[in-house]
């Protein structure tokens, strides 16, 4: 089922995480703070790891970075609400999702088997390649690029962006990306598009413009500059 490393200085917050992980099939390490959390990282076989971002030691976001710059495990973020510019620094580091806090434990426990499952997943080869201008969108290597530059997209990102890249030119509904990418009980949820698109335009940079939103609909990803 997956080994999940939760990341949370609230002992009562990380047993019941803990309980509700285990009664899955999970299995669980667990770290009060950031010192034991890279310790535990680098020992155990780490599937996802849910992060808070507030923990003794290093800050959520420093431990974010260290961990994607060994491994492109799932990282899912837990924040308070008071905790916005955090959460957007954590998404910056690397982080693919996450759960604000007070969440529920049926809402947290969809979100880790929507990335398990991702994961786990095995994508056939087929040396897809688009190429528009300068950039370059790998499907096969799961990378995409502007010229040399590689654009390090999250593995949410990424699943986002490659199913549009997939149907270029064509309308992709909100539904449709919201249950290929978090899973159909996430229908609905427009609100998870909404920051992540605005997130991948700012990467794409002068390509952001081909990202084009259609109000009440969804997206479409031109494969030309639109006018």
């Amino acid at each position: 089922m997956g080994n999940i490393l939760i990341i949370e200085d609230d002992p009562n917050i990380r047993k019941l995480v803990r309980v509700n992980l285990i009664k899955r099939g999970y299995s669980v390490s667990e770290a009060g703070d950031s010192h034991q959390a890279m310790a535990l990282f680098q020992s155990d076989a780490i599937d996802l790891v849910l992060l808070d971002l507030v923990i003794p030691g290093l800050s959520g976001v420093d431990v974010c970075s260290w961990i994607r710059a060994r491994s492109d495990v799932p990282i899912i973020v837990l924040s308070a609400r008071l905790e916005e510019d955090l959460k957007v620094a954590a998404l910056d580091a690397g982080a693919d999702d996450y759960v604000t806090k007070p969440f529920g434990q049926e809402e947290l426990m969809a979100r880790v088997r929507a990335f398990l499952r991702r994961s786990y997943v095995t994508a056939e080869t087929n040396d897809k390649k688009i190429q528009i201008g300068e950039l370059f969108i790998d499907l096969d290597a799961r990378r995409v690029f502007i010229g040399d530059t590689d654009l390090h997209l999250t593995r949410t990102e990424y699943a986002i962006f490659s199913e549009l890249a997939n149907r270029l030119d064509a309308i992709v509904t909100h539904d449709e990306l919201i249950a290929q990418v978090w899973g159909p009980e996430y229908r609905g949820s427009n609100h998870y598009l909404h920051n992540y698109l605005g997130r991948l335009r700012k990467k794409l940079k002068d390509y952001g413009e081909l990202l084009e939103t259609i109000p009440g609909m969804g997206y479409n990803l031109h494969s030309k500059k639109i006018y």
